[in-house]
């Protein structure tokens, strides 16, 4: 990755109609971070969130296509699909996920309703170029039709059989045509959001989840891929015990047949990079060590004691993926990694990463402490799974608090992390939005294990001000960022 520094903010946390969009607000925020020096702004998975799956990116019914909450409306508005009284949404602290997917259900369907024939001509002949988006709205259409999991399903569709689902589809043509219209223009939004980015020096980082949930179109369509048989997870993904959870943790999503995969010459899996390559110019590969190995648990299991290590991918699965995706890689590699794992990175050069909120919790040869931070890695002071900084700073106590400041010199002032971080030998660094505002914990994107509450941060307009972008602008200049 070349030299640089970057903003942590997902898409949903820019202002807009309820929840940020691919409209003019992505724009502006690209405008800021090309004024205040920055060269990347990183968001966090694209694929649809429900709230009933606490609207986490990381829990979706399709790693495939992109959230229709992020569709510019106002592209609709100007078309004559919509009327502007029609993006009238409740103006809230935070997104409403609840409030904003009823508003998407009654306005997207309209503008869909009100769109030319022609627009809809161009939608058809883009789906059939898209065959695993095609299979999106298939699942998304008959999952509504049948108010069920694709496992209770009747049997052929359940199990795909093509006349089955060739002879239903028919009952759920208009809903169908609606997905694809809705994943058409968010693939043309992106892509102008992208091209705009790349053109002012920025580049957009993507996240991938490593596993599919069950209740999705990825395992319906692809069973065979996943330890699915007999229409239930048998072999459930999760994490080991160790000294963060003497139980382990136990995700339950089905995790992936290997040999399925190497057989199909790692079709869908190659598939994901070649449609993230769309989306983004750089990918954090979420939960890295588990394409070299993965802790599989048997079904009915309550917590992750009894699991085994399964093989994964490997190495061979990404010097394909490079065959066919032009796209870097960051290997998320937080945690407990093996010797493995840490040959896997380094056969490939991937980055790993740094997180400055943890380095001060051992003695000097902490991995995260800034002087001893590769050159190839990537450096955050937090992710969207952490406190924000100064959340973290009034928790903070005892004798972490006094070797972090002694390392740092830390005397009340929270932007001295900014130069701690700017400093760091890592070639490219990272700052979540709500630390460069200062904000507490109140404002952070997610706290791990709780259901409810979170991913639903929202900056106001104007936050990123004129003040703010001359501050950074000098960070960068100051550390040649």
């Amino acid at each position: 990755m070349k030299k640089g520094s970057g903003v942590l903010l997902h898409l949903s946390s820019l202002p807009g109609y309820g929840i940020g969009s691919l409209g003019r607000h992505a724009f502006n925020f690209v405008d800021r971070l090309n004024e205040a020096g920055f060269s990347y702004w990183q968001i966090l998975p694209l694929n649809p969130t429900s709230p009933y799956c606490g609207n986490s990116p990381y829990s979706s019914n399709s790693l495939i296509v992109g959230n229709r909450y992020f569709i510019d409306l106002d592209e609709f508005v100007d078309n004559g699909w919509l009327e502007q009284k029609d993006l009238d949404v409740p103006v809230c602290e935070r997104v409403d996920f609840e409030a904003v997917d009823r508003h998407r259900e009654v306005v997207l369907k309209k503008a869909f309703d009100n769109a030319d024939d022609e627009v809809k001509k161009q939608v058809q002949a883009w789906a059939k170029q898209n065959e695993s988006i095609y299979t999106y709205a298939l699942y998304t259409a008959f999952s509504s039709k049948l108010c069920a999991p694709w496992n209770e399903w009747p049997r052929d569709l359940r199990d795909c059989k093509k006349r089955a689902v060739n002879a239903f589809a028919k009952e759920c043509q208009q809903q169908i045509n609606q997905y694809l219209f809705e994943q058409y223009f968010f693939f043309k939004q992106f892509a102008k959001l992208k091209t705009y980015a790349n053109d002012k020096g920025i580049k957009i980082i993507g996240d991938m989840p490593v596993y599919a949930s069950f209740g999705s179109a990825d395992v319906w369509a692809n069973q065979k891929l996943f330890e699915v048989d007999g229409y239930t997870t048998n072999l459930g993904a999760g994490v080991p015990p160790d000294y963060f959870s003497k139980t382990g943790q136990l995700w339950g999503n089905p995790v992936y047949k290997i040999a399925e995969h190497k057989k199909q010459n790692y079709k869908w899996m190659l598939e994901r990079f070649v449609i993230a390559q769309s989306l983004c110019d750089v990918l954090r590969v979420d939960h890295f060590r588990g394409y070299e190995s993965f802790w599989a648990v048997p079904a009915g299991e309550k917590t992750a004691i009894n699991g085994k290590w399964v093989k994964s991918f490997g190495k061979e699965l990404f010097d394909k993926m490079g065959k066919v995706a032009n796209i870097e890689i960051i290997a998320e590699d937080l945690g407990i990694i093996t010797p493995e794992v840490e040959k896997l990175m380094k056969d490939l050069d991937y980055p790993g990463m740094n997180i400055l909120l943890f380095a001060y919790n051992s003695g000097d040869d902490n991995k995260y402490l800034p002087e001893n931070h590769l050159e190839n890695s990537v450096s955050y002071i937090g992710t969207h799974d952490n406190d924000t900084l100064v959340g973290w700073l009034n928790k903070i106590d005892g004798w972490e608090k006094e070797h972090m400041i002694a390392k740092t010199g830390y005397d009340g002032d929270y932007t001295i992390f900014f130069d701690e971080l700017f400093a760091s030998k890592s070639k490219v660094v990272i700052l979540s939005m709500q630390d460069m505002l200062g904000l507490g914990s109140e404002h952070r994107m997610n706290v791990p294990s709780v259901p409810k509450g979170n991913w639903s941060y929202q900056m106001k307009e104007g936050q990123f001000d004129d003040e703010l972008v001359q501050k950074f602008a000098k960070l960068n200049k100051k550390y040649n960022r």
